[in-house]
């Protein structure tokens, strides 16, 4: 039997060969033993190779066919692929509805409209306090207009109107005197006119009687020396009466200064007195029977509360409350009398905020409502800032006298404007825009409009906006002009 004498080069090439039944007949021939010392094929039928070579042949083509499919495919950027990725956000629709621009005061203080802080203007012990149902006067207790609320020793004062008063009858009297005079004066000088109109008839008669030869010349010349002395006599009485009407005008001078010194030492006494001038309560009361009292508690009072806190006693009417506060300038100028006000307490408004302080939750823990009562034209130099005051008109009974409060001024209003939430809005490059979805394309219009009044949860659109439409809430910093959105929420508006 022959052996198989090919080269490997002849093998490799029948490896190449596209004959299979061909390299099976070469590689092995049935029935035929190979020498001892040859070497196996690695065709043989027992060698793994060929189908290792095989396996990696049809990974090779795979791989190439592969890149040859993504040359002839066109690139996708980035870009491109997310535009077609459709943004998950929420809308709401734009909708009609009524608008306030509320103002509010950072703090503000309890007042009562009318109320009088009775204050001694003397120094002195307290000597006597007010008392009701045998008990003395204290906070809370109602008083009348007129009532003696407290004294403080006023013997002094008591004293010097005693002398006061005597000093003014001593000048009445005086004045009783003066007038006497007058009226003896004025007899006096009626006597002597009718002296005078006798002297000069007589001398008429005895004129006549010396021109007849009768009498003698110096019988006439004595009767017309009576006239002179008549005539000079009735120019004493007009004196005597000029002087005691000048006496009069001295002595009714007198009455009213000791009239007046003694007015001044009633009222000087009075600043020992603290009287009620109005009907009200006993709102502070910072004195205490056998204390001493000086005027210098009050002067070194720096504020408001400090000032009813050192002041004897003040009386408040419990019928007329208002709330005092300060705004900047640029709010003050919102301003106008009879603007609505709500009055809430601190701790209510805080809870309101963590529930989402909106319109219709501020009007429910107001306590109180009022309206604007004045608003200070002038600035003060130190906080820029405007006096603001506002009257109660509804719950008073719900505040007291220096609790601190919040007020909320509804400075503008509309009845009927486009609003959307705060969170509609955005601002790029100092304008506003809101994104409107085109509900039938499923994009978005970067749309400019005019803001109009900021409420406490929403914001009325001016320009740009139709009611009905549909404006993205959230999601709106990833999205331009058109971009493709999924509305994945309608939030109601109301």
């Amino acid at each position: 039997m022959k052996t198989d004498e090919r080269t490997p080069k002849d093998i490799g090439d029948l490896a190449n060969t596209d004959t299979p039944s061909q390299l099976e007949l070469d590689i092995q021939v049935p029935g035929d033993k190979q020498p001892p010392h040859s070497r196996p094929s690695v065709f043989s039928k027992k060698s793994p190779w060929p189908i290792a070579i095989l396996v990696m042949l049809v990974i090779a083509g795979l791989f190439g066919w592969r890149l040859y499919n993504n040359s002839q495919s066109p690139t996708v950027s980035e870009p491109e692929t997310a535009s077609t990725a459709k943004l998950p956000v929420r809308a709401v629709r734009a909708q009609l509805a009524p608008i306030r621009r509320w103002v509010t005061s950072p703090d503000g203080d309890v007042r009562a409209e009318r109320y009088k802080q009775l204050i001694f203007e003397s120094s002195g012990e307290v000597t006597q306090l007010a008392k009701i149902n045998g008990r003395f006067l204290r906070e809370g207790d109602r008083v009348g207009k007129g009532q003696l609320l407290a004294t403080l020793d006023d013997r002094k004062y008591q004293s010097d109107i005693r002398a006061a008063a005597a000093d003014r009858e001593v000048a009445k009297r005086t004045e009783e005197q003066a007038v006497a005079s007058l009226r003896q004066t004025e007899a006096n000088l009626r006597q002597a006119k009718a002296d005078l109109e006798l002297a000069k008839t007589e001398a008429k008669r005895r004129q006549t009687l010396y021109k007849q030869g009768v009498i003698p010349a110096t019988e006439r010349d004595t009767y017309n020396n009576r006239v002179i002395q008549a005539q000079v006599g009735v120019k004493v009485a007009q004196e005597n009466v000029k002087t005691a009407q000048d006496q009069i005008a001295v002595s009714k001078a007198g009455v009213v200064s000791n009239q007046a010194r003694l007015l001044n030492t009633v009222i000087a006494r009075e600043d020992t007195q603290l009287v009620s001038p109005i009907n009200g309560i006993v709102a502070y009361m910072n004195i205490r029977e056998g204390e001493y009292w000086s005027p210098s508690r009050v002067q070194s009072a720096t504020s408001y509360q400090s000032a009813i806190e050192s002041v004897p006693i003040v009386v408040v009417d419990p019928n007329s409350f208002e709330v005092a506060f300060e705004l900047p300038a640029s709010e003050g100028s919102l301003l106008r009398p009879n603007q609505p006000a709500y009055i809430a307490l601190d701790d209510d408004i805080s809870q309101a905020f963590v529930q989402g302080l909106n319109q219709s939750n501020l009007v429910s823990v107001a306590k109180a409502r009022g309206k604007v009562f004045s608003v200070t034209p002038a600035v003060t130099p130190g906080g820029r800032a405007v006096q603001v005051r506002v009257r109660i008109t509804e719950g008073r009974e719900n505040l007291r006298l220096g609790a601190r409060v919040q007020t909320w001024i509804a400075a503008q209003s509309r009845s009927q404007a486009i609003t959307l939430p705060f969170g509609s809005v955005i601002t790029r490059d100092r304008k506003s825009y809101v994104f409107v979805v085109d509900e039938e394309t499923g994009r978005v219009e970067q749309r400019p409009v005019v803001l109009d009044i900021e409420g406490l949860d929403r914001i009325s659109i001016a320009q740009g906006l139709q009611p009905g439409e549909l404006v993205v809430t959230e999601g709106s910093n990833r999205l331009v002009n058109d971009s493709p959105v999924d509305v994945v929420d309608i939030e109601d508006p109301a």
